[in-house]
């Protein structure tokens, strides 16, 4: 008789543990889908006042299209400022591998308690 509720509490436990990180997952997922609904859908459909209460924001009440896309990569400098990002980004860590790799080196040859101390406070730092 003692198995029976320790196994309906984990029956519970186990329930309420899915059911956490199904809302988490729903949670986090839901920028994601919004960004790919925002992106195909039209105007029109994007921009319905508050006053069409049977418009519904999250599908596409009117056919699905390209146009976003199309002055996305047309008509703005995006695909400048892609390669431009991604430019800063490479640059930016081979600066830091240039300059830490040394100093890891140096931190790593220092022996002793406080040297060992030292190289965690300023690796935390």
């Amino acid at each position: 008789m003692s198995t029976r509720p320790l196994s309906l509490r984990r029956a519970v436990s186990l329930v309420g543990h899915r059911a956490m990180v199904l809302a988490f997952t729903i949670f986090a997922v839901f920028p994601f889908y919004w960004m790919v609904i925002t992106t195909f859908k039209r105007n029109s459909d994007l921009y319905v006042a508050a006053t069409n209460t049977a418009h519904n924001p999250l599908i596409f009440n009117e056919a699905p299209t390209l146009d976003h896309l199309r002055t996305l990569f047309g008509q703005t400098l995006y695909l400048t400022w892609l390669v431009n990002t991604f430019l800063v980004g490479v640059i930016v860590v081979a600066i830091t591998l240039a300059l830490t790799v040394p100093a890891a080196y140096s931190l790593d040859r220092l022996t002793g308690r406080w040297g060992e101390r030292l190289g965690i406070g300023i690796f935390l730092t």
